[in-house]
């Protein structure tokens, strides 16, 4: 079985300049990720221990980004990190870089209230309350049961103590909270096309168009809601792991026409925005729709050694309505 011919006829569209890179990125692997977790380790870099564990289990680290506590290794090295104290304890935790960057770009700080509104199994939200220094608070909504209990195992291994795990339908909450947030994440469900592997036909056998159609119908409902619970003057980060502009690009230009309010940030402006990342900008149209002029402003990482597909806004609300 290979990969739908609708499929890569949309990819084509999307990037014939560089399409087959992508697909030959599917065909690959890339390097393994972890970051090292400051709630335990408060240094810079990587601890003693923790180095000293992996020289002795013969499992090599390259940095990545030592200020961040970000390391890569090679895939083959995967299992025998997994049977590490490191891991075991939550001093480190695998999680890839792409996954990493909306949380950067959210910048949470210490005592702020932060929202993260898919939030299971908790990779991100972890991070958050290792950002936050384990302190203000991260309110972390899921529904699905099993994965409320790895978002509150991974919360409990890694100690972050300032989430608060609410099991619930997202739109449900979102409907009946009545509170505000310093900044929201919304790594919204979606079709997962950025996760794609050709070794792996569960990773595509799903794939359809109507698949899209839904997902982006319930991250616009998703995003909608969220930003109404936004304070004034800050932010939400919308990301998703999806190539399809019905998913990122058209959902992002539906709220900014909706909501004269609201603007993005310019992501590419950020000089924390690493140059090993390959990205361009959101695309400015797709099958016939044009979208917000603004909509450059969004970044799409493009998959390579290091990083997963994704796709990134980072929308700010002003107080009042723009003229």
């Amino acid at each position: 079985m290979g990969l739908p011919k609708s499929f890569i006829a949309r990819l084509e569209s999307l990037y014939w300049d560089v399409a087959p890179t992508i697909l030959s990125v599917f065909a690959s692997e890339r390097v393994g990720s972890f970051r090292v977790n400051h709630i335990f380790y408060k240094g810079w870099g990587i601890s003693e221990e923790i180095a000293h564990e992996f020289r002795e289990k013969g499992i090599p680290v390259l940095p990545f980004d030592e200020a961040k506590g970000i390391y890569t290794y090679d895939k083959q090295y995967e299992y025998a990190i997994k049977w590490t104290q490191a891991f075991y304890t939550g001093k480190i935790y695998l999680q890839g870089i792409s996954s990493m960057l909306p949380v950067f770009l959210l910048d949470p700080q210490p005592w702020e209230r932060v929202l993260d509104v898919c939030a299971a199994p908790g990779s991100k939200t972890t991070l958050m309350s290792d950002l936050m220094h384990n302190s203000g608070s991260i309110r972390a909504i899921e529904q699905n049961s099993i994965r409320m209990e790895k978002l509150r195992f991974n919360a409990r291994l890694q100690g972050a103590e300032n989430i608060e795990c609410i099991k619930m339908d997202a739109l449900k909450f979102l409907s009946t909270d009545d509170s505000l947030y310093d900044r929201i994440l919304l790594d919204a469900p979606c079709s997962a096309e950025g996760r794609i592997s050709l070794a792996n036909e569960k990773s595509y056998g799903f794939w359809s168009l109507e698949n899209i159609t839904r997902k982006s119908e319930l991250q616009y409902q998703l995003l909608s809601l969220s930003i109404a619970h936004l304070r004034p003057w800050w932010t939400c980060v919308y990301s998703t792991c999806t190539l399809a502009p019905e998913e990122n690009e058209r959902v992002i230009s539906r709220i900014l026409d909706e909501n004269r309010n609201l603007s993005l940030v310019d992501i590419a402006a950020n000089e924390s925005f690493d140059s090993r990342i390959d990205w361009i900008h959101g695309v400015r149209s797709f099958a016939w729709s044009r979208y917000h002029p603004d909509i450059r402003r969004t970044v799409r990482i493009i998959p390579n050694m290091y990083a997963e597909w994704f796709f990134i806004a980072q929308i700010q609300k002003s107080l009042t309505w723009s003229v």
